[in-house]
C-alpha cells in the first residue's frame, strides 16, 4: 500500500519518498524564489555571502554523491536551488549596483556620453525620453573614454530628429542617480530602475546632441532592425483611425501604452479589463491557439503526417512562429518575453509528445524565466500572469469532476453545447479574475467585479479578433504597405464597439470599487483560504480531511488577528500620529487624531499633474497602505501647485467629509478644478469666514492662528498667495505641532505680533520649505521648537536657504529634512511621551 500511495521501491526496505517529488520542477521553483526573496531583502555582507557559498557547495556537493550513488535526493536540492536564487538576485542589489566604474562619474561634474539607443525615443508633450547602451563616457579632467556597463535614461528638451532604435548619440551632461520618494511603504523607484539595468539619469537639450556613425553587432542590427518596423507599424496604426482606438491597437499590437490617456486607462480598470492592455501571457496565448488551430486544419490534409502520427508535433512547432514573431513585434520587453517562454514550454510538451502535468509544466516556465532574469519575480506582471494561470488550472482541477464541467459529447443539441461552451468560458474567466483579485487589490487598489462579464465579451472579441487582425496587418505590412493599412483599418473598426462598452461597463456604479491596500500576510491568507476552499469542494472532505480542517483553522485565525490587529490601530488608537510625507519640492501632510478620526493638511504636486501625479503616485498609495479609505478633513493651506495639485486625485478617488481652505483669488486651472470637484462630489466646505479658529478632536485641540477670518481687510502689505497661508497648530497631551504653510516674514510678524505666546510649538513645520523669504529671527524665537521639519527637494528653487538652516542650529534646533530623511512620523502618546521617526537616518541615505 505504502507503493500505490507514492512511495518507490529501489531496495529491500528502502522506501523513496516519491510523493514529495510528485511535482519536482514545483517544489525546486519554491526553492528558487524562496531564495530569491531574502537575496533581495537582506543586505549582502561578507558573512552572509560566506554562509550562502558554503552551503552552494556544499548542497552541491551532497547532490553529485546521491545521483553518482543512484540514491534519491530529499533536502539537498531544496538548499541548492534556494542558494542559487540568493545569489542570482545579486547583481542587482544596490551592493553591486550600479557597477564600479558607474558609480564613479554619479559623483563627477559634466561628462562628455556617447550612447547607442536601445529602442525608438519616446515622445510627450514636454520632452523625448531615451535609454542609451554601449556607453562610453570622458570624464573632463583627464579626457579618457571609458566603457561602462548599464544603460542611462536621456530626458532630452526642445526640438530636434526623430531618434531611432540603433541611433548612436554623443551629449555633455551631468549625470544623476535616481530619487526615490522615501515614504514608508512606498514605491523603489532606484530599485526598479535597476532590475531595468538603468542606474543613471541625465538632462540635455536637442541642440547640444550630436548624432555619430554606429557600429552595431549583428544581434544589435537584428533588435534595431525589428525597432525600427515597429515604429513604421506604429506610424501607420495611428494614420488608420480616431486617437483612442489607435492608442489601444498600438497598446496590442507593438506593445506602446503611453498614448493611451489617463481617463481610457481608468475605463479599463474600472470594466476588469486593464490586463487587456498589457501584452502578457493572455495574448500570446491567444495567438498561439489561433495558429496551432490554423496548423492543425492545414496538416490534417497531409497523409505523410496523419501516418507518422506527426501531425501535433508539426502544429505545435510551427505555431512557436507566429508566436516568436508577435513577441518580437511587441517590443521583446520583460513581460512578452516572459509570456513568450510560458507558451513556449507548453508547447514544447506537445512538440516532445511527453505526458506533462500542468502545474509542472507552469513551475519549469516560471523556473526558466526567473532563471535569466530573477528580478522578474518581483514584477506586477510576471505576478498577474502566473496568478491568473494558476488560478485556471487550480480552478478545472477542483471542478472537473462536477457538473459544472461537462463534455459536450454528454450534452445532446447544438444550442445547450454552445452555452455549455460559454459557461465554460464564463467559468474559466471568474478563475482568472479571482486568482489575480488580490494581486490587483494590492498593487492598484481596486477590485473589478464587473470583469467576470466584460472578459466574457471583450477576451474573445479583443483577443481572437482584433488581435490576430492586427499580427496579420503586421504580416502583411511587411511586404506591402497598402494591404497592411487596408487591414490595420478593418482592426481598428472591429476595436471602435469594443472601447464603446467599456466605457459603458465602466459606467455602471457597482462593477467596480476601490479598495485599501492588503499586506503581503493577507495576501497569504486570501490565497490559503481559496486553496483551502477548493481543495474542501475537491474532495468533498473524503481526502486530506484533518489538513484542510487545519489549514482553514489556522488561516481564519491568522487573519482575523490581523483584521482586529488593524482595525484597534486604525479606529481605537489613543495617541496622534503625523506623518509629514515625502512629496518632493511641496508639502503633504497626514494627521490621523485619537480613535481614528483624519485630516489632510495640503497634497503636495508638481505644477502639471500629467507629468508626474503626487495625489495618485504618492499620497494615495500611501492612505490605503495605512487602511484609509475617508478624510475626515482636507485642510489647503493656499492653492500653490506644490500644494494643491496632489489633492485633485484625492477628492476624485476617497470619500472626503470636509474641506477648508484659506481666502484665494487664483485663476489657475488647478484652483478651478478644485472647486469644480467640491462641487460635483458635494463635499462640505464653508466659507472661510465661517471657519471655526478652534477645535477639539478627541482630546486633541486645533489651533487656526492665521490668517484671522474674522478680519475683513487683512494687512495690505502681506500680499501673495504664500502670505494667505493657513497656519495651524496642533496640541494633544501638551505637545504641539506648528504648520505654516508658505507663509514669509510679513505673515510671520502678524503672528508673532498677535498670537506670540499660541505660537509656540515643539515641533515647526519649515515655512515655506525652509526658502529664505521665511523663517524670521522673530518668528523662530516665538515658536522656540526643539525639531524642525522641511519638505523641500534639492533643485532649481534652492530650498532650503543655507541661511534659515544656520538660524535654526544657532537655536540648537534638530532639523530633519524629507529630501534625506525621507517621510517623517510623529506620536505622541497618551502619556505625552513624543517619538520623532524619519523613514531613514541621514547617514544610511544612498
Amino acid at each position: 500500500m505504502a507503493t500505490q500511495r507514492g512511495c518507490s521501491q529501489t531496495g529491500p526496505g528502502r522506501p523513496q519518498p516519491a510523493a514529495f517529488y510528485r511535482l519536482p520542477v514545483l517544489v525546486l521553483l519554491f526553492a528558487y524564489t524562496a531564495g530569491i526573496i531574502p537575496g533581495r531583502l537582506l543586505p549582502f555582507s561578507a558573512p552572509v555571502l560566506t554562509i550562502i557559498w558554503l552551503l552552494l557547495a556544499g548542497s552541491g556537493l551532497r547532490v553529485l554523491c546521491l545521483l553518482f550513488k543512484n540514491r534519491p535526493a530529499r533536502i539537498s536540492p531544496l538548499i541548492l536551488f534556494f542558494t542559487l536564487g540568493f545569489l542570482a538576485i545579486s547583481a542587482w542589489q544596490p551592493e553591486f549596483f550600479p557597477p564600479d566604474k558607474a558609480a564613479i562619474f554619479l559623483k563627477s561634474g559634466d561628462v562628455e556620453i556617447s550612447g547607442t539607443l536601445a529602442a525608438p525615443a519616446q515622445k510627450d508633450p514636454r520632452r523625448t525620453i531615451c535609454i542609451l547602451e554601449d556607453l562610453e563616457i570622458r570624464d573632463a579632467s583627464d579626457g579618457k573614454a571609458v566603457s561602462v556597463h548599464g544603460r542611462l535614461r536621456g530626458c532630452l528638451y526642445g526640438y530636434g530628429p526623430k531618434l531611432l532604435a540603433g541611433d548612436r548619440i554623443s551629449l555633455q551632461a551631468k549625470i544623476r542617480s535616481f530619487k526615490n520618494f522615501n515614504n514608508p511603504g512606498g514605491f523603489n523607484y532606484r530599485q526598479y530602475m535597476a532590475y531595468r539595468n538603468i542606474w543613471g539619469n541625465i538632462y540635455a537639450s536637442f541642440k547640444d546632441i550630436k548624432i555619430l556613425p554606429a557600429k552595431p553587432s549583428i544581434a544589435q542590427m537584428l533588435r534595431h532592425s525589428i525597432h525600427r518596423f515597429r515604429d513604421r507599424l506604429d506610424s501607420a496604426i495611428r494614420e488608420s483611425g480616431d486617437s483612442e482606438s489607435t492608442a489601444v491597437l498600438s497598446a496590442l499590437i507593438v506593445g506602446k501604452r503611453h498614448r493611451i490617456d489617463q481617463g481610457l486607462r481608468e475605463a479599463f480598470n474600472r470594466a476588469g479589463a486593464s490586463h487587456l492592455l498589457a501584452i502578457s501571457g493572455l495574448h500570446v496565448g491567444i495567438v498561439a491557439t489561433c495558429a496551432f488551430l490554423v496548423f492543425r486544419l492545414i496538416l490534417s490534409y497531409s497523409k505523410a503526417l496523419l501516418l507518422r502520427g506527426w501531425t501535433v508535433r508539426a502544429t505545435a512547432l510551427l505555431s512557436l512562429m507566429p508566436v516568436a514573431a508577435y513577441v518580437a513585434i511587441s517590443g521583446i520587453s520583460p513581460s512578452t518575453q516572459r509570456a513568450g517562454i510560458m507558451v513556449a514550454v507548453f508547447l514544447f510538451a506537445f512538440i516532445l509528445e511527453k505526458p506533462y502535468h500542468s502545474a509542472n509544466t507552469l513551475a519549469v516556465a516560471a523556473l526558466l524565466i526567473l532563471a535569466v532574469y530573477p528580478p522578474g519575480l518581483f514584477s506586477i506582471s510576471f505576478q498577474l500572469s502566473f496568478a491568473a494561470v494558476s488560478a485556471i488550472f487550480f480552478g478545472l482541477y477542483v471542478f472537473s469532476d462536477t457538473f459544472i464541467f461537462r463534455r459536450n459529447s454528454q450534452i445532446q443539441g447544438a444550442i445547450p453545447r454552445f452555452l455549455n461552451r460559454i459557461f465554460i468560458f464564463a467559468m474559466i474567466s471568474l478563475f482568472a479574475i479571482l486568482g489575480t483579485m488580490p494581486l490587483v487589490m494590492h498593487y492598484f487598489n481596486q477590485a473589478a467585479i464587473a470583469g467576470i462579464i466584460s472578459n466574457l465579451i471583450l477576451i474573445p472579441w479583443i483577443g481572437f479578433a482584433v488581435v490576430p487582425a492586427g499580427l496579420i496587418s503586421a504580416m502583411a505590412f511587411a511586404f506591402s504597405e497598402t494591404i497592411g493599412t487596408w487591414c490595420l483599418t478593418a482592426a481598428d473598426r472591429m476595436l471602435d464597439p469594443a472601447l464603446d462598452l467599456i466605457y459603458a461597463i465602466a459606467g455602471f456604479r457597482f462593477g467596480s470599487f476601490n479598495t485599501v491596500t492588503p499586506g503581503i500576510l493577507e495576501l497569504i491568507c486570501i490565497y490559503l483560504l481559496m486553496i483551502c476552499i477548493g481543495l474542501a469542494i475537491k474532495t468533498r472532505f473524503k481526502q486530506y480531511r484533518k489538513p484542510v480542517v487545519i489549514m482553514l483553522c489556522l488561516v481564519v485565525s491568522v487573519t482575523a488577528a490581523d483584521a482586529g490587529g488593524w482595525l484597534h490601530s486604525r479606529f481605537f488608537h489613543k495617541d496622534l500620529r503625523i506623518t509629514v510625507l515625502d512629496v518632493g519640492q511641496g508639502f503633504s501632510s497626514l494627521v490621523e487624531f485619537p480613535k481614528g478620526e483624519t485630516m489632510l493638511i495640503d497634497g503636495g504636486g508638481f505644477s502639471d499633474n500629467a507629468v508626474f501625479d503626487v495625489g495618485r503616485l504618492i499620497v494615495a498609495p500611501y492612505l490605503r497602505k495605512n487602511k484609509i479609505g475617508k478624510i475626515d478633513t482636507v485642510i489647503l493651506s493656499h492653492p500653490d501647485a506644490d500644494h494643491l495639485n496632489g489633492l485633485l486625485y484625492i477628492l476624485e478617488n476617497f470619500r472626503v467629509k470636509k474641506i477648508i481652505a484659506g481666502p484665494s483669488d487664483a485663476e489657475t486651472n488647478s484652483w478651478r478644478r478644485f472647486l469644480q470637484i467640491i462641487e460635483e462630489k458635494q463635499i462640505q466646505h464653508p466659507g472661510f469666514e465661517n471657519t471655526k479658529t478652534s477645535r477639539d478632536i478627541n482630546g486633541a485641540r486645533i489651533d487656526l492662528l492665521y490668517p484671522d477670518p474674522d478680519i475683513k481687510n487683512p494687512d495690505a502689505r502681506c500680499t501673495g498667495l504664500n502670505n494667505r497661508s493657513l497656519v495651524l497648530r496642533i496640541q494633544y497631551r501638551q505637545k504641539s505641532i506648528l504648520f505654516p504653510g508658505d507663509i514669509e516674514k510679513c505673515a510671520e510678524s502678524a503672528i508673532v505680533a498677535k498670537k506670540a505666546r499660541r505660537a509656540a510649538s515643539d515641533i515647526l513645520i519649515a515655512p515655506h520649505h525652509g526658502s529664505k523669504t521665511s523663517s524670521s529671527d522673530d518668528f523662530l524665537k516665538a515658536v522656540n521648537p526643539e525639531t524642525v521639519i522641511i519638505s523641500a527637494r534639492q533643485s532649481g528653487f534652492k530650498a532650503p536657504s543655507k541661511q534659515v538652516l544656520e538660524r535654526y542650529e544657532q537655536m540648537g534646533c534638530r532639523i530633519l529634512r524629507t529630501d534625506e530623511n525621507g517621510a517623517v512620523r510623529i506620536r505622541v502618546a497618551n502619556s505625552g511621551e513624543m517619538n520623532i521617526k524619519p523613514s531613514i537616518r541621514k547617514n544610511q541615505r544612498k
